[in-house]
């Protein structure tokens, strides 16, 4: 074994730094790296992965110095290119979250604790239903498709070889985090409207007929305001996601 490793030292370091970037981005991106999907299974669709991809890299590989500190630094590069992927897929992601959450908040519908399932998606019902929603408009797109081109074009305009870090992580930041309000607010909008109108209409039925219990019907028509307003938006909604879905990979992709 040492004998094997002395004469293929290089491939073996250049297979590290591919697998650093692939493994990077699928352990932080929302599909990818959910808890849905048990960790070996993710560990093991890194290494494949890098296995596949390592060899169409090796015109790189003579471009870089294997000395500790290079290989350190190259380390870092592609360690962050790839979670600078997966964290903007899982700052779009919590808008759909924090979207949610003014729903929930906004009926005052009813929510239950998550208790210690780990494979159960956090936050309130419809935080939970969102997101749920939000995958499937995810996968149907072929958005982890796209993420995993984002990442192989990745290849070509930041080499294996580069240890330079992307120069505007931190305004990629900034805008997808205001991106990601935006998100929130355009789909929760409809169904927050509907549900003070609701509100509006519930408290003046309460005021006219004061023998009605105001509380528990007010939580029956939230819930169904809430369902049929986010049933009836679901198109404009998967719409809105696609698009921005389009525009983080894109912000990504001009980030390098």
């Amino acid at each position: 074994m040492q004998i094997l490793f002395s004469l293929h030292a290089e491939k073996f370091f250049f297979f590290g730094i591919v697998l650093a970037r692939l493994g990077a981005m699928l352990l932080t991106a929302p599909l990818y790296g959910s808890r849905l999907i048990p960790l070996h299974i993710r560990i093991l669709s890194v290494f494949v992965l890098a296995a596949l991809v390592t060899p169409f890299q090796w015109h790189s590989s003579s471009a870089i110095a294997f000395d500790s500190n290079t290989l350190f630094f190259n380390l870092l590069a592609n360690v962050m290119i790839g979670v600078s992927l997966g964290l903007a897929m899982m700052i779009m992601f919590s808008g759909v979250q924090l979207a949610g959450s003014l729903v929930c908040q906004s009926g005052q519908l009813a929510t239950e604790k998550n208790g210690e399932d780990p494979t159960a998606l956090q936050g309130p019902l419809s935080s939970r239903m969102l997101q749920w929603m939000a995958l499937i408009i995810f996968v149907v797109m072929g958005g982890h498709r796209l993420m995993m081109t984002a990442l192989l074009d990745s290849f070509q305009s930041v080499p294996i070889a580069s240890d330079l870090l992307p120069g505007r992580l931190h305004e990629m930041a900034v805008h997808m985090v205001s991106e990601s309000f935006r998100l929130a607010l355009r789909i929760g909008a409809p169904i927050i409207t509907a549900l003070l109108a609701s509100t509006l209409v519930i408290g003046l039925a309460g005021r006219a007929l004061p023998q009605i219990n105001s509380f528990s019907i007010g939580l029956t028509v939230n819930l169904w305001t809430t369902f049929l307003t986010l049933f009836f938006s679901l198109t404009v909604v998967a719409y809105l996601f696609q698009d921005y879905v389009l525009a983080f990979l894109s912000t990504w992709k001009t980030m390098l």
